[in-house]
């Protein structure tokens, strides 16, 4: 039997109102019970190919694909409010600002059960219920003393749990984590991203998992898409990417990964340069300004490749 593909996007472009492209014909796919980690620096285009799959892309930029399929539904046709209700009903959201996303003068048992309430026909005492037996599951004993906080009372530990009990309210069928440790330490970022790991266990509930961390990433995913300036540089599996990565900007997202082994008196790696601005990066390669391995015809032109077991990479070199 075949995989049940929950995502199917192809040559995705989102722009701004002036025709400025941020995010450039980028393809992604998602299967049950997978979980799929994108990955590059801030301003990569990754947020935004997050929100526009959550339906949450602000009002002055646009998007076009020859294909965007959500959990067999067509983005392409769905109507505005049907794509807000799959959403609402079918899509958990795991945001990385614990305090802007949780109302500061809403109590948090308000807020779990406000979408629970909205997409089913259940009772208030229902999803109330609900909320306590996810609550605890997301490892919160004084649950009684939580649902009546508000989310200022809260760590961002605690504020980031109570968003993934609220993701889990309607028995999503995906998950979309943004960045859900940001501003987290390291112990609470763990736990945060074994509870999600747990879930997809458990339920096997596809998780795309947004981040900068790529070594974060490495322990929870299955697959790792790499972004930069809007593009997708690299997607391979896991072990690809880290026994075989193909592309420079891959290569150097992994030196920089902190390690023990590193000795006294030893620099950090660094990725020199910063950046391009999404859509700027004119002809050739968009990291070619930044790239150790340059060459005079990525000035103008790169060259896309898939590789054995579907491993794809834009780059002009062969490693």
């Amino acid at each position: 039997m075949a995989e049940e593909k929950v995502l199917d996007i192809e040559n995705l472009t989102i722009r701004t109102q002036r025709g400025r492209t941020l995010v450039d014909g980028i393809s992604l796919h998602l299967y049950k019970g997978e979980v799929l980690g994108v990955v590059g620096e801030s301003g990569s285009g990754k947020t935004l190919t997050a929100k526009t799959i959550l339906n949450l892309l602000p009002e002055n930029l646009s998007w076009e694909a020859d294909r965007f399929a959500v959990l067999g539904a067509d983005y392409l046709t769905l109507g505005k409010k049907d794509t807000k209700a799959l959403v609402g009903q079918k899509i958990g959201y795991v945001p990385q600002n614990t305090g802007s996303y949780l109302h500061p003068m809403i109590r948090i048992k308000d807020q779990i059960i406000d979408g629970y309430l909205r997409y089913t026909k259940n009772n208030r005492g229902e999803a109330l219920e609900r909320a306590r037996e996810l609550v605890k599951a997301v490892g919160i004993r004084d649950t009684e003393r939580l649902l009546k906080s508000y989310p200022w009372q809260l760590s961002g530990g605690m504020r980031q749990r109570v968003n993934i009990a609220m993701a889990l309210m309607n028995q999503p069928r995906l998950i979309v984590a943004d960045e859900p440790t940001t501003a987290l330490d390291s112990t609470i970022q763990m736990q945060v991203l074994d509870l999600l790991k747990t879930v997809n266990d458990l339920y096997e509930t596809p998780v795309i998992l947004v981040s900068h961390d790529l070594g974060l990433v490495k322990y929870y995913c299955e697959r790792i898409v790499v972004m930069y300036a809007g593009q997708i540089m690299e997607a391979a599996t896991v072990e690809q990417v880290f026994s075989n990565p193909k592309h420079p900007y891959t290569r150097a997202l992994i030196k920089v990964i902190p390690s023990l082994n590193i000795k006294k008196g030893e620099r950090l790696a660094e990725i020199p340069g910063q950046l391009n601005a999404v859509g700027t990066a004119g002809g050739g390669c968009a990291f070619k300004e930044r790239c150790s391995f340059r060459q005079e015809a990525c000035e103008y032109t790169i060259r896309e490749k898939t590789v054995a077991d579907n491993h794809y990479y834009r780059c002009n070199l062969d490693f």
